[in-house]
């Protein structure tokens, strides 16, 4: 669970053992860590405006960790692992009657647990995944440095990161 300034975790979240875990057990932890971390920005520095925009902060969250686990464990080879759990996953969920857009109006708390879902996860972080190689990883970043620049200690809504990607790779949003 993330918090401003404080991360914590469940003991069974975080152990393995080095020499007797496999590959997939480590690769779990690395990715529960880095999904807490990149809440410090996708969450806590810049904030969805309501929760009809949820999917900036979860969909982020669990972009991120694929990318710090990417970067920093290339032999747990995530990225297969991503096509596997998140992709196909998003790609299931949604071919649904049950499915919902990433961007759902919430009109009141109460209705939270109709959008904190595997869709929710899964499609949000697909569709980051699908922006990311579309604009470049070079322009995606830069985006979302526009982003969190611009919104930091303050509140967003999806159009104010399509307006921070349009800015980065040079296409003006009308």
């Amino acid at each position: 669970m993330e918090n401003w300034g404080l991360v914590t975790y469940r003991e069974v979240a975080l152990l393995v053992e080095p020499t007797k875990s496999s590959t997939r057990q480590k690769s779990h932890v690395a990715l529960v860590v880095a999904h807490e971390l990149a809440h410090l920005w996708f969450g806590n520095l810049v904030t969805m405006k309501w929760w009809t925009d949820l999917w900036l902060k979860e969909g982020f969250a669990s972009f991120m960790e694929y990318m710090f686990v990417g970067y920093n464990y290339p032999e747990f080879r995530i990225w297969l692992r991503f096509v596997n759990d998140e992709l196909a996953s998003g790609f299931n969920l949604d071919a649904l009657k049950s499915s919902h857009p990433i961007e759902v109006e919430i009109d009141n708390p109460n209705e939270l647990d109709e959008i904190y879902d595997s869709i929710t996860y899964a499609k949000s972080n697909s569709v980051n995944r699908m922006l990311c190689n579309y604009l470049g990883e070079e322009t995606f970043q830069k985006g979302l440095q526009i982003y969190l620049k611009k919104f930091q200690y303050s509140n967003a809504v999806t159009a104010d990161l399509w307006d921070a990607l349009g800015e980065a790779s040079g296409q003006v949003n009308t």
